[in-house]
Parts: C-alpha cells; sequence; structure tokens
C-alpha cells in the first residue's frame, strides 16, 4: 500500500496513467487544448457580444488594430473604446480572477480535505475586504495612490491567514477540521467588521462604492489593473504546480504525507501565503466575488 502511495506523490501532471487507471480517459494534453480553445471562444463571445451593435467582423478589425497599432477611421472611435478599453479588459481580467480563484479552490481542498472549502470558508477573502474597505471609505494607504487598494487587501489578507492559522493551531498541531472551523467564524467576524464600517462611513457616496464593490464587479477593470492581477496570479499558480506532488500527499491524509516526506505543517504554511497573496489580488480588482 505504501507503493501505492507513493506512486501517486510522484506522479505529474500529463505522465502516463497508472495500470489501474481507467482506459478510455483523455489524456492531458488535448484536454488542455480543448479547454484552452474553448477559453479563447468565450473570452471573443465576451468582447463581441453586446448592447452595442458591433458585429463580430468589427470586433476582430478592432482587436488586430489594437494588437497591431493600426489606425481608426474618427466615426468608429466610439466602437473601438467600447471593444478595446471597456469589454476587453473585463473579460481578461474575468479569466485571470476565475483562474485564480478555482486554483486556490483546489489547493485549499487538498489542505483541508473538504470539497466544499475555498478563501472564503478559510475567512481570507473577508479579510482582504477588510482592507480594501478601508481604503474606499476613509482613504486608508492614501500615499501609495493606486496602489493603496492592492496593498491594503493583500496586506489584510496575510493579517487574516495569520489570525487564523494562531488561532487553529494547537499543541498536536494543525487539523484540517479545526483550520475549516476557524475559518468559518473568522470569515463572520470580518464580515461584520466590514460592514460596521460601511455603517460608521461619514460619506454616503463613499459608502454606496464599498457595497457595490463588495457585490463584486468587473466594471472597474483597466488595461493598468489586468497585468498587476495577471502577475500576481501566475505567479501563485506557479507556486501551486511546484508544490502538486505535496498536495496529493496531503489529500491523502496528515499520516500519510509524513510518510511520504511531506511536511504538512510547513506545507500548509506556503500554501497559506501563496493563497493570502493570490486572494488580496484578486479582490483587490475583482471585489468579493466568490469561488463558485
Amino acid at each position: 500500500m505504501a507503493t501505492d502511495f507513493a506512486a501517486v506523490s510522484r506522479r505529474t501532471p500529463g505522465s502516463a496513467p497508472g495500470p489501474g487507471t481507467p482506459s478510455g480517459r483523455l489524456s492531458l494534453p488535448p484536454l488542455l487544448a480543448g479547454l484552452t480553445a474553448a477559453l479563447l471562444l468565450s473570452l471573443l463571445c465576451c468582447v463581441a457580444l453586446g448592447s452595442s451593435g458591433v458585429g463580430w467582423g468589427e470586433t476582430l478589425r478592432y482587436l488586430r488594430a489594437g494588437l497591431t497599432g493600426g489606425t481608426i477611421a474618427p466615426d468608429e472611435v466610439s466602437a473601438y473604446t467600447i471593444v478595446w478599453e471597456l469589454r476587453l479588459p473585463r473579460a481578461l481580467l474575468a479569466a485571470v480572477v476565475g483562474a485564480g480563484l478555482s486554483a486556490l479552490g483546489v489547493a485549499t481542498q487538498a489542505m483541508v480535505r473538504n470539497a466544499l472549502a475555498d478563501p472564503f470558508v478559510l475567512g481570507i477573502s473577508s479579510g482582504a475586504a477588510v482592507g480594501a474597505n478601508a481604503v474606499l471609505l476613509f482613504g486608508a494607504l492614501g500615499s501609495l495612490g493606486v496602489w493603496a487598494l492592492s496593498s491594503a487587501a493583500f496586506a489584510s489578507a496575510l493579517a487574516a491567514m495569520t489570525l487564523v492559522y494562531a488561532a487553529a493551531r494547537t499543541e498536536r498541531g494543525l487539523t484540517p477540521l479545526r483550520l475549516v472551523l476557524t475559518g468559518s467564524a473568522m470569515y463572520y467576524g470580518f464580515s461584520a467588521v466590514t460592514t460596521l464600517m460601511v455603517f460608521s462611513a461619514d460619506r454616503g457616496e463613499a459608502a454606496r462604492s464599498a457595497m457595490m464593490w463588495l457585490l463584486g464587479s468587473l466594471g472597474g477593470a483597466t488595461w493598468a489593473s489586468v497585468p498587476i492581477a495577471a502577475g500576481v496570479v501566475l505567479a501563485g499558480l506557479g507556486a501551486l504546480l511546484w508544490s502538486a506532488r505535496s498536495l496529493n500527499a496531503l489529500a491523502m491524509g496528515d499520516e500519510t504525507a509524513t510518510a511520504l516526506g511531506v511536511d504538512p505543517e510547513r506545507t500548509r504554511r506556503v500554501l497559506f501565503v501563496v493563497t493570502a497573496a493570490v486572494t488580496g489580488a484578486v479582490v483587490a480588482v475583482s471585489g468579493a466575488i466568490g469561488f463558485v
């Protein structure tokens, strides 16, 4: 049995299936190619479809002009702005946010061995929302300019992660059940703090903006915010891929992971930091959008 566990932990994405793998399962490269094609098609649909009346041909022409620096006729500037400056950044940010939240959901599920776990369950997302609302409502970290929201969201996500970890850890270590229960309690606590901040704000317009932000929206996507979020998410995905074998071992339980040479507590600490960083970046640009 130990040999089987070791084989599972050593298996890397795209490797050949073991003897017990059902035949007929689609291999990884064709699956990734199909999913990539579906993603590109969905992005094109997001950019082309809308109430502005811009057709598919015009959309492709505007995208080509934006990528190559081509010229646009004066009477088409409005339609070009809709496609290139409004729709495309939102579509790309939606893909980045979806990739980040889905990867964090998978990592969190493996980390706590709970199929319903995500950054919201651990209280990290609601913790990031506290910092973001401090910027929106009270102008905290105003000296950082455009970096204030992202910095505050990341710092508060890291603080929330540290608090959850400290509260959940006991002399026996960090158990998945205790981690989930502590994270759920912290989630409601941070949500209460966020609500109190909104109702304590002096400016009504700021409170309305914060409430709309808490609902989650990609309406504020710009070409300046997309690269920042994409860079953090890609770095987080790289860290998760690097930890894939450890995650496989954790999914089988702490005792099995220890037998396979994986330190469960150290792995969870690293994953906590990665989760806090990616969650902070995602929450800063999209609001409190939950992992489904």
